[in-house]
């Protein structure tokens, strides 16, 4: 398990994490706000900007699991939908 950040964000804010993902390998990627009453959401972007995978869930957690065709550079967007908290940012492979 690797941790690629942490942060503290409120409601409407967004946070972003570059890191690279190895290709065939799943890659499980995981939001956990220290205040569980929080709507954090994540979503996983290619080197192109594309969206890969999301979780736009009403849960305080959020989580992904992506198995890159190429390995390159991806971007993490960290959301807040609701609520303030401090985070961990975890991917791993």
């Amino acid at each position: 398990m690797a941790q690629l950040g942490t942060g503290t964000i409120g409601a409407g804010a967004d946070e972003y994490f570059e890191t690279v993902l190895t290709a065939g390998r799943s890659h499980r990627i995981y939001v956990h706000p220290e205040d569980p009453s929080v709507d954090f959401d994540l979503s996983v972007y290619d080197q192109n900007g594309n969206l890969v995978d999301s979780d736009l869930s009403y849960s305080a957690d959020a989580f992904c699991v992506v198995t890159p065709r190429w390995t390159g550079p991806f971007r993490l967007k960290v959301s807040a939908a609701s609520g303030a908290s401090r985070y961990t940012l975890i991917v791993e492979d």
